[in-house]
């Protein structure tokens, strides 16, 4: 064994005579210490159910009986302690899968077996402690102490461990340890000074009130609650787009800081829309079960979806409020805790009632899946006093424009009179009859009745020019008209041959030759100035055909307006046409390649003043008829004709048109509720799934714990069974909620398995604790604040978190709380502690997500709508880590570098990693260095006559709140110095001097120390 190894047997062996003695202190109880380690440890594979090495320890007679492995009275010669005892890693060790025994389990089996290894006769296994309700156990008279009951419960563990309290943290620590534990944020230096000169007894208390009323205690506990709601702002998956979910992260923050109590809290988000006059904030908490992941990928089954939700809910349910891992049931019954596979889906049954999410907007098109909701718009007195406004100012304009038909109408006669004189003089369009026509390309053609030109012939050219002949009497012709029309003959219609899917063409050049009819030879090149179109394609308008001579890529196109008709208008510079008639000459190039080639077009030359408008031929008509004769439709489509002629009408008309888009975007905030729908039976499904449903089930609750109240005359709603759970009869929930706090603040539960209260989870370092904090919390009504003031003011909190040789040894992870809780912040609050320190949070609470500086790009995906990611103006940017946008597929990623989850499922523990990504994001990310930079202004700013040790101390107590140690001082005024000398040359003094304090600044924000919670 090499040297590392043998330091690591030597610390396990002391470990173990510690555990020993601690043992040997206390009788071992077979029922209550050894069975249930063999429940966890042992009886998956030495069980009822499987017996790996025909072994089983479930039974006393087999167990017993079995050669070697238990033998009474000698530990020493029993297999079962030499596998236990074995290292990890080591193949024979047991278990051979899972946590390892602890040191003090290991000796407590030893004990046991070298005491007898009394097994009693028909022993019935004790109820798991977590299915026992909590009691108020006495409080251990072994020590002659008094005072808080969390410090005497305490303080009797580290007797028996050979512990004892830690010293009181000082001032500057526990100021700053309790308000970001609190409300998540540093304190000021005004205030740690305030707190450091305040003497009085009462002063601690003092400032845990001030900061329990703070309306930043509802942000920073509700980051937890929003990690076990699973909330996001979009579905999940891989179509993930946004939904409207923040009025429930708001409402989790108002109800926190209104100290709503915790039955309530509960009841009203898992049937709050259910409570009798439902207010609206009671359904907008009932967002909590909206938050599930939604999957609307194309093909996906939107009944598939709904089941998967629904299974989401008992999941978080159960992780939530009964710390069990109730997903295990959904295929078979659990295999090691009290949970059925029928207890599972009767609790199924009571969200199996509620609205779709998605659907198939065609039943017949497996693509088809959208989100849906079910959503509910909130009132905003803000929007709607807008709205008001806007539609006063609509009817205003609606007045008005009435007036101005009626005037308009009154002088339609002298409008008519003047469109009559108009006609004589406006521009006429004359259809050319083609005398001839190739195609340099060999397409075939066809002449229609219309006098268009219909190509065609297998396959069409790559490419392919048009050369078309006609001859006119016409003169004074002003402008070419193209038309490119459609025919059943085309691919998809056309107008263009190459593709059915995608008809385009690319018209690149157009060449028109006017030559004398009698004279040959006497021939000019028309020349256009203007030209315009029904269409352009966005990168190829019509008026590149003004240009000579165009390359192949352009020209003009029609994309992506396919399958219907175009056309072109081409004015030309001169007049043309020739007394004694003329012959129009027409090239049309398509070089683009592709087939990308007209296939049907007609061509017209139009005289007369093209200023004048061209009326449409239903006008015209209608104005040929004499005005007794017109008919009501008739007469009001030149009465809105003649309207468009109109200025003050036309006005009036947009500035209707921009109110009524106003008052379109001007939407109250809306957000996803739970909504009760036709009832649906529910069925047990064979093997977890859903498509082999199995007997039918009827909400319930499982048989483990107490019975569920509920009216007889109708089934059981989540009403009831909301209040099943903040029953004071029920023994899981009080005992999982206030271990979550009291891991928030120690960094870990009295039981360290938050998420698994069952037999595989961990036993609780001090139960009788746990037993009095969840009683003292349903006695005091169900108050978060309260609980949390009776912890925080106990000297178990208060003490000072440095870790001692002797406490490294024996307990390493403080679970016995020798030592005052010192462990890194999470990812929000070392954003909000960056930003705060440099004087940049914004403190606004509530409404839409925000967007701060993320790296380009990471919102780019395949599938579903795409976002383009916008930094949010301003301050907004600078709001606290609650408030970012939360998307699933892309969380913000420098919360990511530390710990935080994507939340496509309940979480209520987040992990804590150490790396070299934390480090690089703290110096490197563009909010931090944005952060460092401020704050380096800031010391400068608030200080502006101070020298640099003066400005180190501000900036070292801004950090951490405690002063500098000299050895501090030192090395930060040598890292500023060094940085002075590299910019002594640069011309701007100013600047340099704030670059030489953002590095100060950035090494600050980069400590340890900074980030943790000491």
């Amino acid at each position: 064994m090499n040297d590392r190894g043998l330091r690591h047997a030597a610390s396990f062996a002391l470990w173990l005579l510690a555990a020993t003695s601690a043992a040997a202190a206390e009788p071992v109880d077979f029922r209550r210490d050894i069975y249930p380690l063999l429940q966890r440890a042992c009886l998956e594979c030495h069980g009822a159910q499987k017996q790996e090495g025909e072994l089983r320890l479930d039974q006393r007679d087999k167990a017993l009986g079995h050669t070697g492995v238990i033998t009474p009275g000698k530990a020493s010669a029993s297999e079962l302690v030499r596998r236990i005892s074995l290292p990890a890693g080591d193949p024979e060790v047991m278990p051979s899968r899972g946590a390892p025994l602890k040191p003090d389990e290991i000796a407590k089996i030893k004990a046991w077996i070298d005491n007898g290894a009394i097994w009693p006769e028909n022993l019935q296994p004790a109820r798991h402690w977590a299915y026992q309700p909590p009691i108020r156990a006495p409080l251990p008279t072994t020590l002659a102490v008094h005072g808080h009951p969390i410090d005497v419960w305490v303080r009797d563990r580290l007797h028996r461990e050979g512990l004892s309290f830690s010293p009181p943290a000082d001032k500057a620590t526990l100021v700053r340890r309790v308000s970001l534990d609190l409300i998540g944020l540093p304190p000021p230096p005004a205030e740690v000074d305030a707190f450091e000169q305040d003497d009085s007894e009462q002063a601690y208390e003092k400032l845990v009130d001030r900061l329990l009323a703070s309306p930043q205690y509802g942000v920073r506990w509700a980051r937890p609650w929003l990690d076990y709601a699973r909330y996001a702002d979009s579905h999940g998956f891989q179509r993930d787009d946004f939904r409207d979910l923040w009025p429930y992260r708001d409402w989790v923050v108002n109800a926190l800081n209104a100290n709503m109590p915790f039955d309530q809290f509960t009841v009203e988000q898992l049937a709050g829309d259910l409570l009798p006059d439902a207010t609206e904030s009671q359904r907008i908490a009932t967002g909590f079960n909206r938050s599930a992941p939604t999957n609307v990928e194309a093909g996906t089954d939107p009944e598939e979806t709904r089941v998967n939700q629904v299974l989401d809910r008992v999941n978080t349910l159960g992780m939530v409020w009964l710390g069990t891992t109730l997903e295990c049931a959904q295929c078979h019954d659990h295999k090691y805790d009290p949970f059925t596979q029928k207890d599972y889906y009767g609790l199924f049954a009571f969200f199996n009632n509620t609205s779709l999410e998605a659907d198939r907007t065609n039943p017949k098109v497996p693509g088809s899946i959208q989100f849906q909701g079910p959503s509910m718009e909130l009132a905003d007195p803000t929007i709607e006093a807008e709205r008001g406004r806007i539609r006063a100012l609509l009817t205003e304009v609606k007045t008005s424009l009435a007036m101005t038909v009626k005037e308009v109408e009154a002088s339609l006669t002298d409008w008519e009179a003047g469109i009559q004189q108009q006609r004589a003089q406006a521009a006429a369009e004359h259809v050319l009859e083609i005398a001839a026509f190739e195609s340099t390309g060999g397409a075939t053609h066809e002449m229609l009745p219309d006098h268009s030109v219909l190509i065609s012939g297998e396959p069409a050219p790559d490419k392919d020019t048009y050369h078309f002949t006609a001859r006119t009497r016409l003169v004074g012709i002003r402008a070419i008209k193209l038309e490119t029309l459609t025919d059943e003959s085309l691919p998809g219609k056309g107008p263009g041959r190459g593709d059915e899917k995608r008809p385009n063409f690319v018209l690149n050049n157009i060449v028109v030759t006017a030559e004398s009819a009698k004279e040959p030879g006497k021939s000019v090149a028309v020349k256009f100035h203007a030209a315009r179109a029904s269409f352009s394609q966005a990168n190829l308008p019509v008026t590149n055909l003004l240009k000579a001579n165009n390359p192949a890529k352009t020209g003009w196109a029609i994309n992506p307006k396919f399958h219907e008709a175009h056309w072109a208008i081409l004015e030309t510079a001169d007049a043309v046409g020739f007394d004694e008639g003329t012959i129009l000459t027409v090239q049309l190039e398509q070089n683009f390649g592709g087939s990308r080639t007209i296939g049907r077009l007609r061509l017209s030359v139009i005289t007369g003043d093209l200023t004048q408008t061209t009326l449409p031929a239903a006008v015209t008509q209608a104005l040929a008829i004499p005005v007794e004769k017109r008919t009501e439709k008739q007469r009001q489509l030149l009465l809105t004709t003649c309207l468009k002629e109109n200025p003050r009408y036309n006005a009036l008309e947009q500035k209707r048109t921009q109110l009524e888009k106003q008052l379109a975007s001007l939407k109250p905030p809306s957000t996803l509720v739970m909504r009760e729908d036709t009832p649906r039976p529910s069925s047990l499904f064979e093997r977890g799934d859903f498509r082999s449903p199995g007997d039918l089930v009827a909400p319930g609750t499982p048989a483990v714990l107490h019975p569920l109240n509920s009216a007889e005359a109708a089934p059981p709603t989540r009403l009831d069974l909301a209040r099943w759970l903040v029953s004071r009869d029920h023994p899981l929930v009080a005992r999982v909620v206030v271990n979550r706090w009291w891991g928030e603040l120690f960094g870990h539960g009295l039981v360290t398995t938050p998420e698994d209260f069952g037999i595989k989870g961990e036993r609780p370092t001090h139960p009788e604790l746990l037993d009095w904090l969840a009683c003292e919390f349903m006695d005091h009504g169900w108050s978060q604040k309260a609980l949390l003031k009776t912890i925080v003011m106990s000297e178990t909190y208060r003490q000072s978190s440095r870790i001692t040789p002797e406490l490294r040894q024996h307990d390493d992870l403080n679970r016995w709380h020798a030592r005052g809780p010192r462990f890194r912040l999470d990812a929000e609050v070392i954003r909000d502690n960056a930003l705060a320190i440099s004087g940049l949070l914004n403190l606004r609470l509530g409404g839409p997500p925000i967007k701060p500086y993320q790296p380009d790009g990471l919102w780019i995906k395949v599938g579903g709508q795409r976002y383009d990611y916008e930094v949010s103006p301003g301050a907004e940017q600078h709001r606290r880590g609650l408030y970012v946008v939360w998307k699933r597929s892309a969380p913000y990623p420098s919360f990511v570098n530390f710990d935080a989850n994507s939340r496509l499922a309940c979480r209520v523990q987040r992990p804590r990693s150490n790396t070299p990504l934390q480090a690089l994001t703290l110096i490197n990310d563009p909010v931090y260095v944005e952060a460092a930079t401020a704050f380096a202004r800031r010391v400068l700013t608030e200080l502006p006559n101070g020298d640099d040790t003066t400005r180190i101390q501000y900036a070292f107590r801004l950090a951490v709140s405690r002063p500098a140690r000299p050895e501090e001082i030192r090395v930060l005024q040598e890292l500023l110095d060094e940085e002075r000398t590299a910019r002594k040359n640069r011309p701007q003094s100013a600047q340099a001097e704030l670059a030489a304090w953002t590095a100060v600044t950035t090494t600050l924000l980069n400590l340890d120390e900074t980030i943790t919670k000491g």
